[in-house]
């Protein structure tokens, strides 16, 4: 803030807490010097009577919110997707992607059967499930789509419906199956369906979780795999979309997308889906040595076949030959350290296996239609 400046006082208004976009918010207001009012954090209602200068908020169904940012004169900006009914600048998560790195994560396990969970269907459950059933197509896959409604008739006995609806599909899914969840608090709803049903998890049910809240994750009786929903990044980039609002700049005609940081792998997914041992083993093999200057010919040898052999099975368990499968690995790595490192290209395809930075580069224009730097910025961009 320059000398004389007047300090800018800013209210969180989130319908819906979450610490870590609060964390966000509030680490770009110490840069800034904001006055940063939370009151709704610990009191769940608006501030009577509350003037300022900008408002962060998290719209949801509470009308009163909804309200007081229409009436209010105001810069305001919204974290989530889920109102698009209500016309605000908005930086959202990239959920259709985070539904493409859900189908990813399964897709390199081996996996052949899929299901998706969730207690919501909104903008933003919609937007996870496209993502995750657009890849499973491109792989040739589909999965089984089990959303629970709540009935008003059970209301009373909401959980029990709950358990009996996901013990009945979990029971009729063919095995191993994969379920890829549209929230953290819905994979633990899973994950006790599959300890009724006599399930045992990750090696008959696979679970997928997303926003990788650590509470839920690491306090259940199979620590839960997460999509890494960057939510403190949201925060912080919302916050400097308002900033740039109060100080007079146009808001943006689209809403700016902060894509995930990857998946954090706990037991829940730790498996390999495949029946056959020696592909297993080559699996395992390419999982742990894809950095190095590997192919098919060392991978037949970890799996003890002869090298047309494993490229049989590997076609027959994956749909995919040994080559393609390595570069799936690679490619997915190095999506991460482009979007979380500030390495150079170069040397993210020292680290992720490729044999030059022009192989690299060729290889990922082909997957994706742009080249590495390209990924970075327009990811960066958005």
């Amino acid at each position: 803030m320059t000398a004389g400046a007047r300090q800018k006082n800013v209210l969180l208004a989130l319908g819906r807490y979450n610490p870590q976009l609060h964390q966000g918010v509030a680490r770009f207001a110490a840069e800034r010097n904001w006055h940063l009012n939370a009151e709704m954090a610990y009191f769940g209602r608006l501030p009577t009577g509350w003037s300022g200068d900008g408002i962060v908020t998290l719209l949801d169904v509470q009308q009163d919110l909804i309200d007081f940012v229409k009436a209010v004169r105001v810069p305001v900006v919204d974290l989530s997707a889920i109102r698009e009914d209500v016309v605000l600048p908005r930086v959202v998560g990239a959920h259709h992607l985070i539904g493409c790195l859900g189908a990813e994560h399964f897709l390199e396990r081996g996996f052949r059967h899929f299901a998706w969970f969730s207690t919501l269907d909104d903008a933003v459950t919609r937007l996870r499930l496209r993502g995750f059933n657009d890849t499973l197509a491109r792989a040739g896959f589909t999965a089984e789509c089990w959303v629970f409604q709540l009935r008003p008739a059970v209301r009373r006995d909401e959980w029990s419906a709950k358990c009996g609806f996901l013990e009945a599909r979990l029971k009729a899914a063919a095995k191993p199956t994969a379920v890829f969840c549209f929230r953290d608090a819905d994979a633990a709803n899973v994950l006790d369906a599959c300890a009724d049903a006599g399930l045992a998890v990750p090696e008959e049910v696979a679970i997928l979780g997303a926003d990788n809240n650590k509470l839920i994750c690491e306090s259940v009786r199979v620590p839960l795999s997460s999509v890494n929903h960057d939510l403190e990044g949201l925060g912080y980039a919302g916050s400097a979309l308002l900033d740039r609002l109060m100080r007079g700049e146009p808001a943006p005609k689209r809403p700016e997308l902060i894509p995930p940081k990857g998946i954090s792998i706990r037991r829940s997914t730790e498996v390999l889906a495949i029946n056959h041992e020696p592909t297993r083993r080559a699996i395992q093999f390419l999982q742990a040595n894809y950095r190095r200057c590997i192919g098919a010919e060392e991978t037949s040898a970890a799996a003890g076949l002869p090298r047309r052999q494993i490229d049989r099975f590997f076609k027959e368990h994956l749909g995919r030959s040994v080559c393609e499968h390595l570069a799936v690995l690679r490619l997915a790595r190095a999506k991460e350290l482009l979007l979380d490192t500030p390495l150079s290209v170069t040397d993210v395809a020292a680290q992720t296996g490729f044999n030059t930075p022009q192989y690299f580069n060729n290889v990922f224009r082909k997957a994706t239609g742009m080249t590495p730097r390209r990924f970075r910025l327009q990811r960066r961009l958005r």
